[in-house]
Order: C-alpha cells, then structure tokens, then sequence
C-alpha cells in the first residue's frame, strides 16, 4: 500500500515515517511550504515555527535517512488567501481566531491530502496525535498531547483516507524511538508560534495588514470609567493584563465595537455555562438532541454538556461554567468513549428564549 506523509521536519512526522516503513507501506514524504522563506529573514524568531527553512532542511535530511522521495509543495499563495485572509478578517471582526485548526481543513488535509491521492497514494499520514477507529476520529492514548481538538475540523468523508501513526505512543516514547535510531532533531522543540508571525508580534502584523487600533474607554460593567485601552483587536475575552490600576483583579468581559469600549469585570463575571456555535462540522451522525463532553480550548478540560441542533447551530449548556467562552474559537463535542461528534466556531456566549431542551 502507498501513503503519502506530511514531513514537517519535527520529529513526530519523522517517527510517524519509521513506523509507516516498519509496517511494510510504501512511503512518499511531503513538505509544505506555507509562507516564503524570505519571511524569515526579515522577522526574528521568537519561538519554534513550522514551514521555515531549517524546517525544511530537516525534512530532507530524515527523508534521506530513510531514503524516501521528498516532494516540496509550495503553497504559500492559497495559504495567504485562505488562512492568512481569515485570521486578519476576524481581528477586524473583533473576534478571536484559531488558524491552526483550519490550517488542518483547508491545508494539510485539504490541499495537501488531495495531491498526495492524485499522486496515486492511497493513504495520507501524518505525525499527529490522534486515533481512527471504525471511521470515527478518536482522542490520542496520550491525553495530555491529544491533537484531536484541532484535528476536528477535517471533513468526515476524508477519514478514511488518514494514518496517525503516533496516536498509540506517548510524546516521550517517540523521542526515544528517534534517539535510538539516531535521527538528528530527536530532542528538537515543538512548534509554538504561528509560521506566518514567527517574531510573535501580533499587533505589528495586524497594523501591517490594515486591522486599525482606535484608542477608546475601558469601563466595568456599571458603567464606570477605568482608563484607556489601546484597540479593542489588542484584547481578548478572558484577558487579565488590562494596563489599569484598580484595587482587584479585572479581565476582558467583552468588546463593543459600535461604542469602541472595552467591558472588564472581575473574574467571577467571565463564566458562563451557554453558548452557541455555528459552522459545522459532523464526524458522526446526530440527532437534535447530543449528550456528550465540550472542549473551547485546547488546554482547557473537557466538560459534560447537552447540546440542541437547530437550523445548523449548536446551543451548548455545559454542566459547570467555563472560563472566557470567546468568540472565534473553537468548540469539539465529544461523545463518552473520546470519539469526536462535531466542532464549529464558537458565536457569541449565552443564548435566551431557546426552550427546546424542555
């Protein structure tokens, strides 16, 4: 059987390329190129990005190591008219985005997995933690370095064609199995910062692309003046270094952009326990009503809810609240056995007047 891995140049895709050796498959390696490598000589890097050039000199020392073709796929245009586009659009819309989890849809396994079947693979693999079991995408063996959350916006028709090698084994067995095969980035960092900001400077960027930052008042939930902020694009729900000096603890409540003000409150006033989320996304069949568990952040816990489907958005009630449900975001529904039943974008928090769980 042929499959086609995405090498990113770190070592889980490099593993994820032993293992699909190892189990007899025949393995092409494919690197994309996301932003050109330009970038990286004008912008510091502040953290481990993807897609760079040492990135990219990795992926074809491990690739000649286990003597696989590699096929470099330059993607940078449809990247910056699909993700770049996106994540800019939403700071003007004053919301919050997540580029990694649609980098997975419209990218990896969106661009990448169809060229890797038109090349005459019949699989696409990768180095991400996850499990597929019976056509259904499952939480890793490993919780805490799970990739499923983000995993989650692949279309349920595309699963079929997916290998996670790495969803049996934890984050510290498959750096041993790099270092006992002496595969240079054995001990190499994981990525942190996104590959199209890699000196991390979200706001020059932001003012670079035209998201303007309008000087406005910063006031509680009564109405009282607290001081100035700086552009509501700077601020994020759930944001706790305001630049105020107040006797407790504030954070970002929410952004009002007809007024141009900044809501804080105190920490207590930033749960919630409804919300609703729109654009979907179903890996299993649903019926109006989901029992299941919500996950609105990556590093967040999931927590038990109920959720109602009507005219294609979710309502979600969550059995205890949840801190900075934010806009833009993320929400994975999970079903009991860690299996994913749907994602979408998180809309607004609170929802009133829906009593179709009565």
């Amino acid at each position: 059987m042929k499959v086609g891995v995405a090498l990113s140049g770190g070592v889980d895709s490099a593993v994820a390329l032993y293992l699909l050796k190892k189990k007899g498959y025949a393995v092409t390696a494919y690197h994309l190129k996301t932003v050109p490598d330009s970038l990286y000589l004008t912008k510091q890097i502040k953290h481990k990005v993807c897609c760079s050039p040492s990135d990219t000199f990795d992926a074809k020392k491990v690739a000649q190591k286990f003597g696989v073709e590699l096929k470099i796929i330059h993607v940078e245009n449809v990247f910056r008219e699909t993700i770049i586009k996106y994540f800019i659009n939403e700071y003007k819309r004053g919301r919050t985005p997540n580029p990694c989890f649609f980098c997975n849809d419209w990218i990896k396994f969106g661009v990448l997995l169809e060229r890797i079947i038109q090349d005459g693979n019949d699989y696409v693999a990768s180095g991400h933690y996850a499990l597929l079991r019976d056509g259904k995408l499952y939480k890793a063996k490993n919780k805490e370095k799970d990739q499923s959350y983000f995993l989650a916006s692949i279309k349920r028709e595309k699963l079929g064609y997916l290998v996670f090698p790495n969803g049996e084994y934890n984050k510290d067995e498959i750096r041993n199995i790099a270092k006992d095969l002496n595969i240079h980035i054995h001990s190499k960092e994981d990525s942190q910062d996104l590959c199209f900001i890699p000196d991390n400077n979200i706001y020059g960027f932001l003012k670079e692309n035209g998201v303007g930052f309008k000087e406005g008042l910063i006031i509680d939930t009564k109405g009282n003046i607290l001081g100035t902020h700086k552009g509501l694009s700077n601020y994020t729900i759930g944001q706790r270094k305001i630049g105020i000096a107040v006797r407790e603890r504030m954070y970002v409540l929410r952004k009002d952009f007809e007024k141009n003000l900044l809501v804080v409150g105190k920490k207590g006033e930033v749960f919630n326990n409804k919300f609703t989320v729109s654009k979907l996304n179903f890996l299993q069949d649903v019926y109006k009503k989901i029992e299941g568990y919500v996950k609105v952040r990556k590093k967040f816990k999931e927590v038990k809810c109920r959720v109602y489907v009507d005219n294609d958005n979710l309502y979600v009630e969550t059995r205890e609240p949840i801190f900075a449900i934010t806009p833009g975001q993320i929400a994975v529904i999970y079903d009991e056995d860690g299996a994913v039943i749907v994602s979408g974008v998180i809309e607004k928090e609170g929802w009133n007047g829906f009593e179709s769980f009565n």
